[in-house]
């Protein structure tokens, strides 16, 4: 009896947070899960100015995938080799290479996209639906005299 007494004084606000609290919450409020993570790696290659870009993207979901990457950086920074787009089929993890040059600090930044490209993947694998979904990763490159 004290019990309901105590419940019928209480404000609509308080008795709407003990029912959340008590119920969870729904899956609409649920943070979304991340299907693809990626990382990014920069090491110099030989010449002084000379750098290699390792871009790793994962999957964490069953199905193939297709995945658009790209490298973008400061205008600093040369592509000897071009190239700086992709799109292909990922299944577990992939690495994607680029060769760059710059003669001062720099950034570069890494970008995967989830993207729905026909004849990408074999035709009898199972895709992931196109969310397009994104990570993007930023590096540094820092030339010491």
């Amino acid at each position: 009896m004290r019990a309901l007494q105590l419940l019928l004084k209480t404000s609509p606000a308080a008795l709407l947070l003990i029912l959340c609290l008590r119920l969870g919450t729904g899956a609409a409020q649920e943070l979304p899960r991340n299907i693809i993570s990626a990382n990014l790696t920069i090491i110099p290659n030989g010449v002084p100015t000379n750098y290699l870009v390792t871009f790793s993207v994962t999957n964490h979901e069953t199905p193939y995938m297709v995945i658009k990457t790209t490298i973008q950086a400061t205008p600093n920074v040369v592509f000897p080799f071009g190239n700086f787009a992709s799109t292909s089929c990922l299944c577990s993890t992939r690495n994607f290479f680029w060769d760059i040059q710059t003669f001062e600090n720099a950034t570069i930044i890494g970008l995967a996209q989830v993207v729905s490209e026909e004849n990408i993947c074999p035709p009898d694998v199972a895709l992931y639906p196109v969310t397009g979904d994104k990570v993007f990763v930023v590096d540094n490159v820092n030339i010491t005299p």
